[in-house]
């Protein structure tokens, strides 16, 4: 049996993304034209630079939107359901084993200058990041994986390990190939001055500031992309995001975690882009080191907070999950997974810890923006109130947290946000002890085992039963917590339309344009 993608066989779940952004339903406007420009305001600048062998900060509110514009996606998923559809390529089709995946490309893609994007660019890319000299952060994707050119747009990718879901990881991970001809002319220079084969070209890049770029002649969608120019503008604080498109400075915003910016949007008269997935902001637990080795010490901080209470406090409107799995999700439990708080056992553990001669001390490290800066106050405030407990903040801006946590993992307590439309790729990541955000150093040969299985499954009550059992043993060992469902989101000018969010809630650029009210 074979899992086959096509474009043809997709067009349906492409029309189906395309809706399932929650927008609500709007008048009639007239179709968009072509020219024309648009601002989209981000939070954060792309510190590391644009090559796609070195993705990091791959979010809404950070570089996914940026390398989007730019190098356009392979194949894309959609953010609700992670179903994946074609983009510049054409097809991906599995081995019944999922060991060996064929993708076939679009005829005739070029990259922006000039050079061919065919089956030896993508082999040329891949290879680059499994190569260790390269220190890709995305090498545990391909580990172990060859690949073998066919003929011009075919490229095999033949994999240590069966995956039957290796096209979402493809999709949400290894979307992005550079031009093999720029980054062989200078590999450091290319972060800087990336070339790509997506709607648009950079133009200009002024560091946190601005980054503008014009449209690509030479994409492959006749007729795309719409628009002429398209800037990507910096501003830290999400209100003034919001206040820029409002004021008619920008057209759209990703507002980055809070979700209460989307009842502020609305009721200034903008437009939201939505779409509810599973996952969200996780407390992630240093598991490799003192104090959080212990379970019984991570089991004391868990017990000790109202998850519910937490979302509210955080980001006001929003609900606590009760899962790591969303509500619509097949894979969602009938009865809630999270603990329950139990403040008492909590001071139990606490006594217990104390008395061994370990009372619990520790710093939460999170990022400078105000929803993680008000959930390390809520951890202070509320987990303060028990004894034998004692907790310290530190907010450090992207590029300390990028050094600090995401690279020398160097941190008690954090926050990352992890959504789960579907557990491939993002909770294999987060949890396998091979996984590429797996920052907690943790590891458990059974949960590993429940990962691989329900990666490697063609069966949908298999997969049930495997991510039933990861979520079983998480639950148990607790080196994540999710407190807060999450819903990806962009707010947007009337005048904007065409927004399709992909992955994870970034958008599609070669459908934007100008043409609403």
């Amino acid at each position: 049996m074979t899992h086959r993608l096509t474009a043809a066989a997709s067009a349906l779940i492409v029309f189906a993304a395309a809706c399932s952004t929650g927008a609500q339903p709007q008048e009639a406007r007239p179709a968009p034209g072509k020219g024309g420009a648009a601002t989209v305001v981000l939070g954060v600048e792309a510190v590391r630079g644009l090559d796609p062998a070195q993705l990091f900060n791959l979010t809404p509110s950070g570089d996914a939107n940026r390398l989007s514009a730019i190098f356009g996606l392979l194949f894309w998923s959609d953010a609700s359901t992670g179903e994946v559809n074609p983009g510049l390529g054409e097809s991906l089709t599995a081995s019944g084993d999922g060991k060996e995946w064929t993708m076939k490309l679009r005829p005739g893609l070029t990259f922006s200058d000039g050079t061919p994007l065919d089956a030896e660019a993508v082999r040329f890319n891949y290879e680059r990041i499994a190569d260790p000299k390269t220190r890709s952060p995305l090498a545990t994707l391909v580990k172990g994986a060859t690949f073998e050119v066919s003929d011009e747009r075919t490229l095999v990718v033949k994999l240590r390990e069966g995956n039957r879901a290796f096209d979402r990881v493809i999709a949400t991970s290894l979307a992005f190939v550079g031009s093999p001809a720029a980054i062989e002319k200078d590999p450091a220079a290319f972060a800087q001055q990336p070339v790509g084969a997506g709607p648009f070209m950079l133009k200009e890049w002024v560091r946190d500031d601005h980054m503008t770029l014009t449209r690509n002649p030479s994409y492959y969608r006749q007729g795309a992309p719409l628009l002429d120019t398209l800037t990507f503008k910096v501003i830290a604080d999400p209100a003034q995001r919001v206040n820029a498109v409002a004021s008619g400075q920008a057209q759209a915003a990703v507002t980055g975690s809070d979700l209460s910016f989307i009842q502020r949007a609305k009721g200034s008269g903008l437009q939201v882009a939505q779409a509810p997935a599973g996952g969200g902001p996780m407390l992630i637990f240093n598991t490799a080191r003192a104090p959080f080795d212990d379970p019984k010490a991570r089991k004391a901080v868990v017990l000790a907070l109202d998850t519910k209470e937490m979302a509210q406090v955080v980001d006001p409107g929003s609900t606590a999950p009760d899962s790591l799995y969303g509500a619509s999700s097949p894979f969602h439990p009938s009865a809630s997974a999270v603990p329950a708080q139990d403040v008492a056992g909590a001071q139990r553990l606490l006594d217990e810890l104390a008395a061994t001669g370990k009372p619990l001390r520790f710093t939460v490290s999170m990022p400078a923006s105000g929803f993680f800066r008000r959930t390390a106050e809520y951890l202070q405030s509320r987990l303060s109130r028990l004894r034998n407990i004692q907790v310290e903040i530190e907010v450090l801006d992207n590029a300390a947290l990028d050094r600090k946590v995401f690279t020398n993992r160097d941190f008690a307590l954090s926050a990352q946000i992890v959504p789960v439309a579907d557990p491939e790729p993002n909770l294999y990541k987060l949890l396998h002890s091979d996984g590429q955000t797996n920052y907690m150093g943790y590891h458990d040969p059974e949960v590993d085992a429940a990962l691989d299985r329900g990666r490697d499954s063609a069966d949908e009550a298999e997969r049930r039963e495997a991510y039933a059992t990861v979520e079983r043993l998480v639950m148990a060992d607790l080196p994540v917590l999710p407190y807060r469902s999450q819903v990806a989101y962009t707010v947007h000018s009337s005048k904007l339309t065409g927004l399709t969010l992909q992955g994870d809630g970034s958008l599609l650029y070669d459908r934007l344009g100008l043409g609403g009210s």
